[in-house]
């Protein structure tokens, strides 16, 4: 892959987080297809884990990438996509949010999955499949045709990766 997916190693890591979301979600459906109650049973598990590495993949993007974009080419599409990315950021964070809390409910009191959860574990993930969709069919490659998103991009990276790593020397 070219482009974005080759700036810097956060970067890169960030932009092929959404090919593994896609899997993830196809993977999901195919369980959910089989009604596969082992996969069931580790969603919460699986939650846990999501929790952190999607509030930093949301976080990365608002702080570097979608500023990068709008200050490369600030078009009125492209302010537009940006804004709809990060309201759908904060969406799937609450919905999220709402998931977690009902699974550790749910693990908590050693009750089964319901079918209306799964639906809404379902309904997740399309919506994160489809938001992962749209940046990397729209937003990287609107990127990747603009010289100065891609030098800004760059540079905020490295600056990200520098107070990052100054902070954990404390």
């Amino acid at each position: 892959m070219e482009g974005v997916y080759n700036i810097n190693n956060q970067v890169a890591k960030i932009a092929g987080e959404h090919l593994l979301i896609t899997r993830y979600v196809a993977e999901f459906n195919k369980k959910l297809k089989d009604r596969d109650q082992k996969f069931f049973k580790g969603l919460a598990a699986f939650f846990d884990f999501l929790e952190k590495d999607l509030l930093a993949h949301f976080r990365f993007e608002e702080v570097v990438i979608f500023p990068a974009s709008l200050v490369g080419e600030s078009t009125y599409g492209n302010v537009l996509m940006v804004m709809t990315l990060q309201k759908e950021h904060g969406i799937l964070e609450s919905q999220f949010q709402s998931l977690k809390s009902d699974l550790q409910n749910l693990k908590m009191t050693q009750t089964p999955l319901t079918n209306e959860t799964i639906e809404k574990i379902k309904l997740f993930f399309d919506s994160l499949k489809n938001h992962a969709k749209r940046e990397m069919t729209d937003l990287y490659p609107m990127i990747d045709a603009n010289a100065k998103s891609k030098a800004l991009l760059e540079i905020y990276a490295k600056e990200l990766t520098d107070i990052s790593s100054t902070a954990n020397r404390f």
